[in-house]
């Protein structure tokens, strides 16, 4: 499980980050407004890194 975490990681932020913003453009995601996904995102983050660091 590890070397998922430390290898695919990264890219797979960075597909769904590319993914938001083509659906975004394409205005297939007219109703999930960027103001609220943003701080959304941090928290989801910010709770995993708390998850992850009291697992070791």
């Amino acid at each position: 499980m590890g070397y998922w975490r430390r290898d695919y990681f990264w890219p797979a932020v960075l597909v769904v980050a590319g993914l938001y913003f083509l659906l975004n453009n394409l205005g297939l995601l007219e109703w999930l407004k960027p103001e609220i996904v943003w701080p959304v995102v941090l928290i989801a983050l910010g709770v995993w890194l708390i998850i992850r660091r009291s697992r070791t």
